[in-house]
């Protein structure tokens, strides 16, 4: 096991270009862990500390994966929009940067392809079994509310 330790800075002219570098080493890497602490500074950040390994050979082929809001029609931007209300009340209750709750294309993938159960959730490309028992139901019943 390996770890990377993150900046994310917490203004809005970094949003982007923070997500983007997160995005993308979580995208090669299978993450076994997650710590994350806010740091006040001259720009407040948050330090995450991740724990990871190389992805393994299974990883992804056979599951649903959605990387840009433009795979998504209408209506799936609208429950997308939904699942990040949610995870953005949610990262507030439980002081994390919304990130480490779920990434943008978590949810996208999730609006697009709408699972019914905790079953379905596991067929969505990076979503494994802890994040799944800690948030699948709540965000079942997102998409029962959409």
């Amino acid at each position: 096991m390996k770890i990377k330790v993150l900046k994310i800075r917490i203004l809005d002219e970094f949003q982007n270009d923070d997500e983007t570098l997160v995005n993308n080493f979580l995208s090669r890497y299978d993450v076994v862990n997650m710590n994350s602490k806010l740091v006040q500074d001259e720009i407040n950040y948050w330090s995450v500390l991740i724990y990871y390994q190389e992805k393994s050979k299974q990883s992804g082929s056979s599951k649903m994966n959605i990387s840009s809001e433009e795979e998504l029609s209408e209506d799936e931007k609208i429950i997308y929009n939904k699942l990040k209300n949610w995870r953005y009340e949610k990262s507030k209750e439980l002081h994390q940067p919304p990130y480490v709750i779920f990434h943008n294309t978590h949810l996208m993938s999730i609006a697009k392809f709408k699972p019914y159960n905790l079953q379905d959730l596991e067929q969505i490309n990076g979503l494994g079994e802890s994040k799944i028992k800690r948030y699948g139901i709540e965000i079942i019943e997102v998409l029962e509310n959409a």
